[in-house]
């Protein structure tokens, strides 16, 4: 079986969806692979652009300030890739990543605005959300259902964390004991915290919920009158202006269910910051593949691209495989967003680091061959470290146009792009840099994919 399309997007996270919706936007025959669940969709659902310099704790106060260090420091991080090509004088490089990246930030706020997961912040500055733990982690963008503005501009403010019963992912004691402290170590609001512990048996279930459960259950017409039947008495208790909650509020209806919950409490509800997997990182992925849809382009879930064909300096063809068929695609132009380990992006084993689909030189942080790296030697003993992991900064390196490229530094291919985690020279779970790297390559490679096919036509 045959299939052709302008563009074939190999890779259903943040890189490739973001890729597929500009190209299909543009009226162009999109179809996108997914092997399986993507890296996004196991995320915190937060997008960050840039949270802080690798190996230092002090954060940045906005993604301008961020990403200015970064092109300035590291001329090779996908971020600074952006700022380099023939277009663009070298003397105006930082003006030029901040507005790829205010750019990507804008589109991903305009289009997301009537999904299930419509997005609240600015590209001039971070926020700081409250994650379940009770600290506070800065972060571009957020979901509606997980922002809150007036919390810390209150002085009156009071501040609920309710937990449920059962429910092992959140503990609302330790919470409010670390955020209490932290507020008052700052002198700032809100100087009054409580906490309580609701009781809920999503489909009867009383013990070991997860997150997933009680979100499937407050989408039930109900549920939302109920949980706020409970709410009344603490949030009276206690004087709540501020209600916080563990990421369950929904996963089709979150947005409806924090308004309905408002309107019946008087006061301000907001999801809290979880860890990965995460309900809102459901929730995003499901947004992310809406808009994809609705732009035209179409999904090929639980196929993987296995091999190539090549004519001259081109791919012309990705052999494709499914549980039940092999299908030979052919595309115009194609992006590679298979993300890094988790998503299969990258191999790793006692032969080294290596690219599956296309057999791409992939490269470590430093710039050396990583095809003899045994990924065991180059990882920290400390699982959770600001200075990362070095392996996670493996990847393919690209020209600027998101082209990988081979030993000799030429294009691999002219018609073949990469975007996303796959991409070395970065870290971004010391930079807090993932979903924020992931928007801004998609959107630029899809950006070149469109002038390839331009010119080619």
């Amino acid at each position: 079986m045959n299939l052709e399309c302008d563009v074939l997007i190999i890779g259903g996270g943040m890189a490739g969806l973001v890729a597929g919706t500009v190209s299909a936007k543009k009226g162009l025959n999109t179809l996108l692979l997914r092997r399986g669940q993507s890296a996004t969709a196991n995320s915190s659902g937060a997008i960050d652009i840039i949270g802080y310099m690798p190996e230092v704790s002090e954060p940045f106060s906005s993604p301008k300030e961020g990403l200015s260090t970064i092109a300035g420091l590291y001329p090779l991080h996908p971020y600074s890739i952006v700022g380099y090509s023939d277009m663009v004088d070298p003397d105006r490089v930082v003006d030029e990543i901040a507005g790829r990246v205010r750019e990507t930030v804008n589109w991903l706020k305009k289009n997301l605005r009537k999904t299930v997961s419509p997005l609240k912040g600015s590209f001039n500055h971070n926020i700081h959300p409250i994650t379940i733990l009770g600290t506070t982690k800065p972060t571009c963008l957020i979901q509606e259902t997980m922002y809150s503005e007036s919390l810390q501009k209150d002085d009156d403010s009071a501040l609920l964390f309710v937990g449920f019963s059962g429910h092992p992912d959140f503990n609302p004691s330790v919470a409010a004991k670390t955020y209490l402290e932290d507020r008052l170590s700052f002198g700032e609001p809100p100087r009054k915290v409580g906490r309580c512990i609701l009781e809920t048996a999503p489909f009867g279930k009383s013990y070991n919920i997860s997150s997933i459960e009680i979100a499937r259950h407050l989408d039930h017409e109900t549920s939302i009158q109920d949980l706020a039947n409970q709410l009344k008495r603490p949030v009276e208790q206690i004087g709540a202006s501020h209600v916080a909650v563990p990421p369950v509020l929904g996963l089709k209806k979150a947005v409806e269910n924090k308004l309905r919950l408002e309107e019946l409490l008087g006061v301000e509800v907001f999801e809290l910051l979880g860890f990965p997997p995460s309900v809102p990182g459901l929730r995003l992925q499901m947004a992310l593949e809406s808009i994809f849809r609705k732009s035209g382009g179409k999904m090929l879930v639980g196929h993987e691209a296995v091999s190539y064909t090549r004519a001259e300096d081109r791919v012309s063809g990705v052999l494709v495989r499914a549980p039940r068929r092999e299908i030979q695609i052919d595309a115009r132009a194609y992006v590679l967003a298979t993300g890094k380990f988790i998503g299969g992006g990258l191999n790793g084993d006692e032969n080294g680091i290596r690219e599956p689909v296309f057999d791409l030189m992939t490269v470590t942080r430093e710039y050396h061959s990583a095809e003899g790296i045994l990924p065991t030697r180059f990882t920290n003993r400390i699982a959770i470290s600001p200075l990362g992991q070095p392996v996670y900064s493996c990847g393919l390196t690209v020209d600027p146009y998101f082209r990988p490229v081979g030993e000799d530094g030429l294009e691999w291919a002219s018609n073949l792009f990469a975007a996303g985690s796959i991409l070395a020279g970065y870290d971004y779970s010391s930079e807090k840099s993932g979903l924020g790297v992931a928007a801004v390559s998609g959107y630029s490679a899809a950006k070149n994919v469109l002038d390839y096919i331009g010119e080619v036509t």
